[in-house]
């Protein structure tokens, strides 16, 4: 399998995406996990996590993985909060509820 530069494979998901994936995947429905959270999990930068996310969202729940703030993603045509609501997720001012629905794995 070749590894790009940007850490993404020709062949499908690379070691560190698959790790990160791994991780989302673990994420119980109606919790969450922040970009920063994951990344100190595999030693990375949030925005690595994000790269994994821009090509492998459709692999994982994707919904579930907010920044910082508790914001959703806005990719996926917005759908996060119909999810993350959908599986009961703590939401206060269209933002989760991170005091209620972190998940630290």
């Amino acid at each position: 399998m070749s590894e790009l530069s940007n850490g993404i494979s020709e062949d499908g998901p690379s070691p560190f995406a698959r790790r990160v994936l791994d991780i989302i995947d673990r994420i119980p429905s109606g919790r969450v996990m922040t970009y920063g959270l994951i990344a100190d999990t595999v030693d990375a930068h949030p925005r690595q996590v994000g790269r994994v996310m821009t090509h492998w969202a459709d692999e994982t729940h994707w919904h579930r993985v907010v920044y910082a703030n508790g914001t959703p993603a806005t990719c996926h045509g917005n759908n996060s909060r119909v999810l993350l609501r959908g599986e009961g997720t703590p939401m206060r001012d269209g933002r989760v509820d991170l005091v209620h629905a972190l998940w630290n794995g």
